[in-house]
């Protein structure tokens, strides 16, 4: 077991089973646990259901992994199972999604929670997660609606105020955001409510408090005991070392987020990007070849194109490049999850650029994050749209977040545009926090930081 320090304050144990929404950051950053069971204590049992077993089972259960959890709902289902039955199934499938990023699971648990409609003796524990199923697939303003539907009837409903908070972070509306978080946090002080502040304090400068946070959120969750809440926090502590450039403790993070959920995908590949910056090119690339197996997602294709090409296999690289390249123009007829990482592909690689530009402002308009702003200011960038590209690298920085990444992308466009000491004060953040960034783009950053620090545009 690898050993991991955790500061800040370590609550007591909780014993309610929690269920969760995701955050995204690039990879997503939250997998928040909320309470989501029925309230089997305030509320009169619908006649037919014995809830004892499911909830005795639940205990146990939230002690094991997501596959388990599936595998003993779908059982339970076989049989004959009840209304709670169902719940906790597209509970675990959504934990299960989560887990491994499998899109398909979302499905299946959308399917649960029809079945669930047609009795839907508790109808608002089927709207939240079917909320919960929007957001994980970038409907965040159906994810909005239906969350706000359940607290217009219950304001106090803990899933839909975390929901509710992620689905207006992620389109934008940090104050609105900041409310329900908030708020959250008053009704149920808990490592769900305990993330979600840290990524407000991440975007809005403070990382130092972001990771306070999040440790306290480890901390706590290790005591809860459910290995995919373990692992997600423990993710989430060490993506924020790595922003700040601590790679010893985003190592000790990530590798106690797989000792907790071994083939964690997440954590493999942020263990990856900090062995490869710190030169162990070879184990990089076996992590991200068990990442990629697992889950084929563009950005984690991308990054392990781009080990190859380091490593001087540029056959393979391009093999790598071409798969997220097939993924783009297949999601261009169906829609895709993994727009934001097909435009930075396309930017970072100087592929398909004009396609890049239109996909990002379309994502803009849906979702006006300061990270819809980064991807069309380098799309822009690429396209030779100085101007523009510097008007949203700008709002991109408007938060003060300090994400390598941002700083990358507006320290190119400020030298492109003849701005060379912002240049350089922006691409200096950037090496300080190269972990963060795409590998190709980190040895970019590097090269393009001495040009400017020897007065030339790089």
């Amino acid at each position: 077991m690898t050993t991991i320090q955790i500061r800040g304050p370590h609550p007591g144990r909780r014993t309610a089973r929690l269920s969760g929404a995701a955050l995204a950051l690039g990879l997503v950053l939250a997998v928040s646990r909320l309470p989501l069971d029925p309230p089997m204590t305030a509320n009169p049992q619908p006649a037919g259901i014995d809830a004892a077993p499911a909830l005795d089972a639940v205990g146990t259960l939230g002690l094991l992994t997501p596959a388990t959890r599936v595998a003993f709902w779908e059982a339970r289902i076989a049989a004959g199972g009840s209304f709670l039955d169902l719940m906790h199934l597209a509970d675990a499938y959504l934990d299960r999604s989560r887990a491994t990023g499998s899109l398909e699971d979302l499905g299946l648990a959308a399917t649960a929670l029809d079945r669930a409609a047609s009795t839907a003796p508790y109808p608002e524990q089927v709207s939240v997660r079917r909320a919960l199923v929007a957001f994980a697939l970038h409907d965040f303003a159906g994810a909005m609606q239906r969350a706000d539907e359940v607290l217009a009837e219950n304001p106090a409903d803990l899933a839909a105020l975390g929901v509710a908070g992620d689905a207006r972070l992620e389109t934008g509306d940090l104050a609105g955001a900041r409310d329900r978080y908030e708020e959250l946090a008053r009704l149920a002080p808990s490592p769900a409510a305990w993330s979600r502040l840290a990524r407000l304090a991440f975007l809005t400068g403070d990382t130092t408090g972001a990771i306070r946070l999040v440790a306290r959120a480890a901390a706590t969750s290790m005591d809860e005991g459910a290995p995919d809440a373990v692992a997600f926090y423990l993710y989430q502590l060490g993506e924020l070392r790595r922003t700040a450039g601590d790679l010893p403790g985003a190592q000790a993070a990530y590798s106690a987020s797989l000792d907790a959920l071994p083939d964690y995908v997440p954590a493999m590949a942020g263990l990856a990007a900090v062995r490869a910056t710190t030169g162990h090119l070879d184990e990089a690339i076996r992590l991200l070849e068990r990442a990629t197996a697992r889950l084929p997602q563009p950005e984690l294709v991308a990054a392990l194109g781009d080990l190859y090409a380091l490593d001087g296999r540029a056959s393979e690289a391009e093999a790598q490049y071409q798969l997220v390249e097939g993924i783009a123009e297949l999601s261009a007829a169906t829609g895709s999850v993994y727009d934001r990482q097909l435009i930075l592909f396309a930017a970072d690689h100087e592929r398909g650029i004009g396609g890049a530009v239109a996909r990002a402002r379309a994502e803009l308009a849906a979702r006006g994050d300061i990270y819809g702003h980064d991807a069309l200011g380098w799309a822009l960038y690429r396209a030779g749209e100085l101007d523009e590209a510097a008007v949203h690298a700008d709002a991109a920085l408007a938060l003060g977040t300090d994400d390598p990444r941002l700083a990358y992308h507006a320290g190119l466009i400020a030298a492109a545009r003849g701005d060379i000491d912002r240049a350089a004060e922006l691409l200096a953040r950037a090496v300080r926090g190269a972990a963060f960034l795409p590998p190709l783009q980190a040895v970019a950053a590097r090269d393009a930081l001495s040009a400017v620090n020897a007065g030339a545009r790089p």
